[in-house]
């Protein structure tokens, strides 16, 4: 298939082998190699992103603290699929993504990433990780993303995070202070709450959220896994022991559709 006539994904680049890092991109890229549908990965440094988003007419996901509209990745844009203002097909944010492929390329043989009458209970599960899981770490994570940024990114990570953060990213939350501990500690906890919601599944050894087949949450959760194992090596030997070692089972389940293309 022609390189111009298949999805693109926005992304971020790294210094990690693949690119590939962010688990909201994350998110974004299991969907699309779930679905098994062709796409190609273009890299923008932060500073690109906004005035890429605003030329392609990608929606903003929200406002910054100046009440500005503020645009972030990911974003595919579809050119098989022609919007209302006659171009290509504009989505922005994880969720909608998801949503976009299970709506436009169905995939019986594999299921649907938000099988029938779930998508609200999935919303609220998003809701619940993003609130309980992953904003725990955010002293510690983007920080840690710094060190891995191009050249490109790092002025502006640095002046939005610190300014987010209150204080110098080196200074936030450095490795091995208390601080760090604590992080480790909360996200511990965190994921035993997760744990022992999801046992509510049964007890049988299956790691998947809705226990037949994967699903969007369950991507949101491999994401999460996927970003740490790249930033906290060290951490993430701890991790795939939690809960006796349901998370690393869960992130080996998805590694078929762990590509970058």
């Amino acid at each position: 298939m022609a390189s111009d006539s298949i999805i693109t994904l926005y992304d971020v680049p790294s210094d990690f082998n693949g690119k590939a890092w962010s688990l909201n991109m994350w998110k974004a890229r299991y969907a699309l190699n779930y679905k098994g549908v062709p796409y190609k990965t273009v890299w923008l440094e932060y500073p690109e992103i906004e005035p890429t988003m605003r030329s392609i007419g990608a929606a903003p996901t929200r406002k910054k603290p100046d009440g500005s509209p503020l645009y972030t990745l990911p974003v595919i844009v579809d050119p098989s699929r022609t919007a209302p203002s006659g171009g290509p097909t504009v989505v922005s944010e994880s969720f909608h993504i998801a949503e976009y492929l299970d709506e436009t390329y169905p995939t019986p043989s594999t299921g649907a990433l938000f099988p029938p009458g779930t998508k609200a209970l999935q919303q609220l599960f998003y809701d619940h990780f993003f609130k309980n899981v992953l904003m725990v770490t955010i002293p510690m994570a983007l920080p840690e993303m710094f060190k891995h940024l191009n050249e490109g990114s790092r002025p502006y990570w640095r002046l939005t995070r610190e300014a987010m953060l209150g204080g110098k990213l080196e200074e936030v939350c450095p490795k091995s202070s208390e601080k760090w501990d604590g992080v480790w500690e909360e996200l511990e906890k965190a994921f035993g709450v997760l744990a022992a919601l999801l046992d509510k599944n049964g007890k049988d050894g299956n790691t998947l959220v809705m226990g037949t087949h994967p699903t969007f949450s369950d991507f949101v959760i491999a994401a999460f896994l996927e970003m740490h194992f790249l930033l906290c090596p060290e951490e993430w030997q701890r991790m795939r022991t939690w809960n006796g070692g349901r998370w690393e089972r869960l992130r080996d389940q998805c590694a078929k559709w762990r590509s970058v293309h």
